[in-house]
C-alpha cells in the first residue's frame, strides 16, 4: 500500500492521477493503523511510504516502486529511477518536492 499525507493537496491530488492510471493500493496515512504497518506519525509526515509483504521504501523509492506497479511505461520511470545516475538524484529531487509541496498544492 502507498501511504500519503492525506492532508496535502498536493499530495491528494498525485494520488487521483495515480488511481486514473491504474489500480494501486493507497490510503491517506489518517485512514490507516501506522502501528500496524510499523510506521510513526513523523515518518509519514516526512515522506510517502510502499509498505508490502517484506518491503519499506519510502520517498523516491516508494514512488519508483508506485510506478512500477501502474506497469507498462510508468514502469519503466520507475525501473529507471531505481538506477545509477537517476537513483542518485531521486533523494534529492524528492526532498526539494516534499519541503515545497505546499507551493504546488
Amino acid at each position: 500500500v502507498l501511504v500519503y499525507d492525506g492532508d496535502c493537496g498536493f499530495c491528494r491530488r498525485c494520488a487521483d492521477w495515480v488511481a486514473a492510471r491504474g489500480e494501486v493500493p493507497m490510503a491517506p496515512s489518517a485512514e490507516l493503523d501506522l502501528a500496524r504497518l510499523g510506521l510513526t506519525p513523523a515518518e509519514v509526515a516526512a515522506a510517502v511510504w510502499w509498505v508490502a509483504e517484506g518491503e519499506r521504501r519510502s520517498g523516491h523509492r516508494a514512488v519508483a516502486r508506485l510506478l512500477r506497479e501502474l506497469g507498462g511505461g510508468w514502469g519503466f520511470v520507475g525501473r529507471a529511477i531505481g538506477v545509477p545516475p537517476l537513483v542518485w538524484l531521486g533523494g534529492p529531487v524528492y526532498r526539494w518536492v516534499a519541503g515545497n509541496r505546499s507551493r504546488f498544492g
